[in-house]
């Protein structure tokens, strides 16, 4: 039969075309296979260009500049100096009070100014929330804890545990708290009589982990008596581990037997997880410990789960041990730096009398009071927080869309903002705990007087706590010792989950006359 040859041409071309079809797919599989680096490599390219086009409509801070997808990680490096970059960076870069900067191809919006600050704080906690954190460590027990809990799991938590940290049960467990400090004051003195000398950065963290015991579960965990750094070592895992997968671009825990690998906080999770069990199995009380006012919850009604309990009580030991430790070795740091205040501060507490002291006694001394603010709005634990906003919010006259990474960048707006200087100072880059004292006592000047334990509804449950064992240390210590001058470089920091000295805070020390 006669075809039109430009028919028989269409025809052959649309059958050729079909035949090619899956030879071409059978190529592209067979080429996956065979070079499955440069597929992912190629893969991933196209992914960060479409998000980079999708980003090109978003509304721009100022950006510190960085390297593309890494952003500005080479410049941080391994995170040691993270904190005195963000400070370098607010510097530069935060005119407006806030700022951008790309991380491992995630867009993170910086909040430097107190503006942009508070209108994020107000959203929280469920417009804005800490965005996820805990999906970073779900094989960990902390997990369970009211500090990386969210929504209504977060309230009922909440409501719980509150009443069991305010000012008045805190003052309950003063027997609790002096009954550790005698165990400290012990240890003290036997380095004095040996030594000549302490290493706080040692000792403290062991105070602050028996001190968790014994005012949570009214047990001793017995550390500073045998000087172990066992616990201490696995709260410090733990943070490494939830600071380490915080930093991941890929996220190698979800792998079967992976962060069992390569984890070490995994390993101090189980240890740590099975110690407190055997507390929880064994606990006994007279009313005076965070656990038996729980229990009293149960009672009236409101509990916890062994499981939520049992993450709590994690979550107690594992946020009360570096903490006010690493604020203490600082505020001994800063005295031994400066003589005169020491004296000052050691001639005031004169007139509290010998022996246990009771939180009201403390808030008498105003130079003591002064020395811990100070401490912790110059050395605060926690410089920053990572937050999330779940719906659009407007900070300096932009848009920023939902699910975006925010991070509060606190102690740069203690060190540096304008509502902090018209109030304290000009001179904020200097340690001087005076500015706190005005002619009528203590100068309270709130939200900026506690920022360095949040700010809000989610501000930190163990304040109260906090403050009493951090006025208590420096007094019994005071009272009892001189630190010596130090006569060594000043001292630098780092940044790991937290910030802390560089290195071991050690101190000559002799009794007072």
């Amino acid at each position: 039969m006669f075809r039109p040859a430009a028919v028989t041409s269409q025809r052959e071309q649309r059958s050729q075309s079909c035949s090619c079809v899956p030879m071409s797919l059978l190529k592209l599989e067979r080429w996956v296979f065979e070079e499955p680096r440069k597929a992912t490599a190629i893969f991933a390219a196209g992914v960060l260009a479409l998000r980079w086009l999708l980003q090109r409509k978003i509304d721009r801070f100022r950006q510190v500049p960085g390297v593309f997808y890494l952003g500005v990680l080479p410049e941080i490096g391994s995170g040691s100096k993270l904190a005195k970059k963000l400070d370098e960076f607010s510097d530069k870069y935060g005119e407006e009070g806030v700022y951008e900067m790309e991380f491992v191809g995630t867009r993170t919006v910086v909040c430097c100014g107190w503006d942009a600050m508070s209108t994020v704080l107000k959203l929280r906690p469920f417009k804005v929330t800490k965005g996820g954190i805990g999906d970073s460590v779900p094989d960990l027990a902390f997990s369970n804890g009211v500090f990386l809990s969210e929504h209504a799991k977060w309230q009922r938590e909440r409501r719980i545990l509150s009443p069991a940290f305010n000012m008045k049960n805190v003052a309950s467990y003063a027997p609790s708290v002096c009954a550790v400090m005698d165990q400290f004051m012990d240890a003290l003195d036997e380095d004095c009589r040996l030594r000549g000398e302490t290493n706080f950065s040692d000792l403290l963290p062991m105070l602050a982990a028996d001190l968790v015991c014994k005012t949570g579960v009214g047990r001793d965990f017995g550390l500073l008596p045998a000087r172990s750094q066992e616990e201490v070592k696995q709260v410090r895992d733990m943070l490494c581990t939830l600071g380490s997968r915080l930093w991941s671009p890929l996220p190698y825990w979800k792998i079967p037997g992976l962060a069992r690998l390569l984890d070490p906080g995994f390993v101090a999770d189980e240890k740590m997880r099975e110690k407190l069990n055997e507390m929880l199995d064994n606990v006994t009380g007279e009313g005076a410990t965070v656990f038996d006012k729980l229990k009293k919850m149960a009672t009236e009604g409101e509990s916890l789960s062994r499981e939520d309990l049992l993450g709590n009580l994690m979550v107690l030991f594992v946020a009360g041990t570096d903490t006010t430790s690493q604020a203490l070795s600082w505020a001994f740091y800063q005295l031994a730096c400066l003589p005169e205040l020491q004296e000052e501060l050691a001639a005031q507490l004169k007139t509290l009398p010998d022996g246990h002291l009771m939180p009201d006694q403390l808030e008498s001394v105003e130079l003591l009071s002064a020395m811990w603010l100070e401490t912790l709005r110059f050395h605060g634990a926690a410089p920053f927080q990572s937050v999330m906003n779940q719906e659009p919010i407007t900070l300096a006259g932009r848009t920023v869309p939902p699910r975006t990474k925010i991070w509060l960048h606190y102690r740069y707006i203690m060190n540096s903002s304008p509502e902090m200087k018209r109030k304290l100072g000009e001179d904020l880059g200097i340690f001087r705990p005076s500015r706190w004292i005005g002619p009528e006592g203590i100068i309270k000047h709130p939200p900026f007087d506690s920022l360095a334990f949040g700010h809000g509804a989610r501000v930190c449950l163990g304040r109260y706590l906090a403050d009493y064992e951090g006025k208590i240390v420096l007094a019994m210590v005071l009272k009892k010792f001189v630190l010596e001058k130090w006569t060594k470089p000043p001292m630098e920091e780092l940044t790991g989950f937290l910030t802390f000295p560089a290195e071991d805070v050690v101190i000559r020390l002799r009794r007072r006359e």
